[in-house]
């Protein structure tokens, strides 16, 4: 009796003792406990003779198996020193280490896997899904085309505009100045057997004056024409004089002498009958053609 008491007052204390004692992994495995208690149990019992030692092995592994229970803190079926995965949440399913599984591979186990089919390798949140892609910043504005004005309406815009007080209608170049035509220069009127430029005149051609040198290349010939009063020789002089005093004039303010000619052409070209005072008065005129832009 006296054996039997000595073989327990070491047994259950070494088994208490292992209890106590979390991070014992021999505690932890049950076969384990039982054979480390068979062999504490044999090697006391042999302390007083062979048949002690066999049934001290008996009770040393029956006191294992009874008093070696394995840990499971998570409650997954692994025990805790063999649980890889120790805080799994109750009932979820794990592999032989205790881990729950992890379909895709991502970190993320299934269970709380909300994209579990992500492509291997790929990134992913702790959802288990893949980040979505930085938003693309709007597109700056383009800054709205600058409207040109046209003041005058003639369609050429005022930054390229040279002439940007042309009348409404008139016709135009690419620089916005008006065509030259060939025409009769309006107001450029003479008296009776005259060829003095009047003031009215004068401010019409100096108007005139500014076309030519705008416009360097344009050549034109002065056209000096009378009425019917007197014979057809001395209305030629005066229609040629007529001429060359309007070319005179244009050549003083300004105007190249090669942009200009003169000519007279009598009576013979009336624009309207010489029939009335205001007939002769009107056929008594000059006129601008041109001869080259």
């Amino acid at each position: 009796m006296r054996r039997w008491s000595l073989i327990l007052s070491f047994l259950i204390p070494l088994f208490a003792t292992g209890h106590a004692m979390a991070d014992s992994n021999w505690w932890q495995d049950k076969k384990t406990c039982i054979a480390v208690g068979a062999v504490a149990g044999a090697g006391i019992g042999a302390t007083a003779d062979a048949a002690t030692a066999g049934a001290g092995a008996v009770v040393g592994g029956l006191l294992g198996a009874l008093l070696c229970q394995p840990t499971d803190t998570d409650g997954d079926g692994v025990p805790d020193h063999r649980d890889d995965c120790p805080g799994t949440p109750k009932g979820v399913a794990v592999d032989e280490k205790g881990c729950p599984p992890d379909s895709d591979g991502d970190g993320v186990p299934d269970y709380l896997d909300k994209c579990p089919d992500t492509p291997k390798g790929a990134k992913v949140d702790e959802q288990g899904c893949e980040p979505p892609p930085p938003a693309t910043p709007p597109a700056k504005a383009m800054p709205a085309a600058p409207v040109d004005a046209d003041s005058d309406g003639d369609g050429v815009p005022d930054r390229l505009d040279k002439c940007p007080d042309t009348p409404p209608g008139a016709r135009v170049d690419h620089t916005g100045c008006p065509l030259v035509d060939a025409s009769e220069l309006k107001g450029v009127w003479f008296a009776f057997d005259s060829s003095v430029i009047t003031p009215d005149s004068a401010r019409v051609l100096d108007e005139v004056a500014r076309i030519f040198t705008r416009y360097p290349t344009l050549v034109a010939e002065m056209a000096g024409h009378t009425c019917n009063i007197g014979t057809e020789r001395y209305n030629q002089g005066l229609s040629e004089r007529r001429a060359n005093a309007v070319r005179d004039y244009l050549i003083g303010k300004g105007v190249a002498p090669e942009q200009l000619t003169a000519k007279g052409y009598g009576e013979l070209q009336p624009m309207t009958s010489n029939a009335t005072l205001e007939g002769r008065q009107s056929n008594r005129r000059t006129e601008m053609q041109i001869l080259k832009q």
